[in-house]
């Protein structure tokens, strides 16, 4: 007995959903907060832009690589440059 495309395409759809946990999941969106110093701005932004990333994967999120700069400043009794932002993380439940 053959199958046409569309029954083929219809039956690896309905397996796809029935073994994916995704299509039933809510999806979360929130923000994490990142902090960083360094001796140039550069430096900085990328330790804040690690920080935030890393509380987002240690809350079981994915990073939506949005951010946006809340501070950024340099310290003027050290001289190094803070920065914190804001990154969008989506978690699923």
């Amino acid at each position: 007995m053959k199958m046409n495309k569309c029954g083929l395409s219809t039956a690896a759809f309905l397996i796809s959903i029935a073994f994916s946990t995704a299509a039933f999941a809510d999806r979360y969106r929130y923000e994490v907060i990142g902090e960083g110093i360094g001796h140039t701005r550069d430096e900085a932004y990328d330790a804040a832009s690690y920080d935030a990333s890393r509380k987002c994967y240690l809350n079981w999120g994915q990073s939506t690589q949005e951010q946006t700069i809340l501070v950024e400043e340099q310290q003027p009794d050290t001289g190094y440059w803070y920065v914190k932002l804001a990154e969008g993380c989506i978690s699923e439940d």
